[in-house]
């Protein structure tokens, strides 16, 4: 009897359901400028849906399927700070308000990425204050923090609220990426959007699919892991944090991760590259760019695990196109060695953006990368580096520190550098017999070198040998 009096409630129901949008779609978005976004959700079943948008006198019009489920296309203007409004109808109206017409990116990762402006326990952000008391909202920034979510269920929405940028609200922005938005906003004039879909303590298999994991061996996508470590399991940010967004338009991506996933550095980079196909398939653009940060200098168990974490970070996003690399070997200070979320965000997200200005942006008087090592030759009692992207030199230093140097007993010595015949190579002299056979720069957990170029971007730590130790 119940049942009979349920069914032609909820019929009831579908038929006279307003409209209903993802949180993505909501007052103070910002949406991709000179593009075709995308507008979604439910309405009344096979009824008509009308879409007016207040920079264009076109109207539109899409029918729902049985399920209420409507999907349409919207052509958008040149960014401006003009606020815009959106009106969906299907008999019922809704408003989406105060929508600006800008630059779209998401940013993701863990706890480093999501680290906001409140900072974490006893690890502040440095200089908070001052940018959250001067933070505006006629800048144009806007943030939607996702809802983290690590749920075995999966949730086909995504959650989250879009906010402008005040003192009212800059407390709970992702520092990293509310100064990469700043920098851009700087440059372009125009209004920057922000989805910060970041889990900490994630790992990297947590934002993949199934079917990327199942060749692994160093990680069981198939274990059960118990709610009280959720964000340790596979997939279910994907699922929930990323797939969800897949229709709404945006210009790229940036991923700050990594120290979840140390121990299995092994096979970070080839699930980076994975990671990059899948989410430019997801967001049906191969072409979208991705941007990675290191993962910071810190005194992990291990010796040397994370700096071949950092090194597999690295060469993944070289064996790929439209990827840039942050390296934050400088930004770590002495004191922060045991302090995994280091206070220097302002850095970071300067230097993502000006790869960003540089290569999507086409700012080409702007030097965005770090240079890193080239090619080597050793002879008797020396070793000579060579480096791309150090055309100019580096900046001077009484003594250029972070290297060591093996010989044929694979036992390192700390070692200098000085500048060789060409400003933009590096020569270490051993003297005394000593036949160098390897060299390494800041390759270890904590390490911190003072090599840059003379655009102040710091030498990308590295390694000429494959030895495991």
């Amino acid at each position: 009897m119940r049942f009979t009096l349920l069914v032609p409630f909820l019929f009831g129901f579908m038929l006279n359901a307003k409209v209903v949008l993802p949180d993505v779609l909501s007052d103070n978005m910002v949406i991709q400028q000179n593009s075709t976004i995308k507008l979604w959700g439910t309405a009344k079943a096979k009824t008509a849906v009308k879409i007016k948008v207040s920079w264009s006198t076109v109207s539109y019009t899409c029918r729902s399927e049985k399920n209420g489920q409507w999907q349409l296309s919207i052509k958008t203007n040149a960014a401006s700070f003009q606020k815009h409004t959106i009106t969906i109808s299907d008999g019922k109206l809704i408003t989406i308000q105060n929508v600006l017409i800008g630059e779209v990116w998401l940013c993701s990762g863990q706890s480093n990425m999501e680290m906001s402006f409140n900072g974490f326990n006893n690890q502040p952000i440095a200089d908070a204050n001052y940018y959250i008391l001067n933070a505006k909202k006629e800048s144009g920034i806007r943030m939607l923090n996702v809802v983290k979510s690590a749920s075995l269920n999966s949730n086909s929405v995504g959650k989250g609220k879009w906010l402008e940028s005040s003192p009212q609200n800059l407390p709970s922005f992702s520092a990293t990426a509310y100064f990469f938005a700043l920098r851009l906003q700087e440059q372009l004039k125009v209004p920057i959007g922000i989805i910060n879909s970041s889990y900490g303590g994630s790992c990297i298999e947590g934002w993949l699919s199934p079917g990327n994991l199942e060749r692994y061996t160093d990680f069981d996508f198939r274990q059960k892991i118990p709610d009280s470590m959720s964000w340790q399991r596979p997939n279910v940010m994907y699922q929930n944090m990323l797939k969800p967004f897949r229709n709404y338009v945006i210009n790229g991506f940036v991923w700050y991760q990594g120290e979840s996933n140390v121990e299995r550095y092994a096979t970070y980079a080839q699930k980076l590259q994975e990671l990059v196909y899948l989410w430019r398939y997801t967001f049906d653009n191969a072409d979208l760019p991705f941007y990675v940060v290191e993962i910071a200098p810190f005194l992990y168990g291990d010796l040397v695990q994370a700096a071949k974490l950092r090194e597999a970070q690295f060469q993944g996003v070289n064996l790929m196109y439209n990827t840039g690399y942050v390296c934050t070997n400088d930004l770590v200070l002495e004191f922060e060695a045991t302090n995994i979320h280091p206070s220097q965000k302002k850095p970071i997200g300067d230097r993502l953006a000006n790869l960003v200005l540089h290569d999507s942006y086409h700012f080409d008087t702007i030097h965005a990368y770090s240079p890193s090592i080239d090619q080597y030759c050793i002879t008797n009692d020396s070793i000579v580096l060579y480096f791309k992207n150090s055309e100019q030199g580096f900046q001077f230093q009484q003594e250029f520190v972070g290297f060591e140097v093996a010989d044929s007993t694979k036992s390192f010595i700390s070692a200098s550098a000085s500048v060789g015949i060409d400003k933009n190579t590096l020569v270490i002299k051993m003297g005394n017999g000593y036949v160098p056979m390897a060299v390494r720069y800041c390759f270890k957990n904590f390490q911190l070198g003072n090599v840059k170029s003379t655009y102040g971007l710091p030498l990308v730590p590295f390694r000429t040998d494959d030895w495991s130790n």
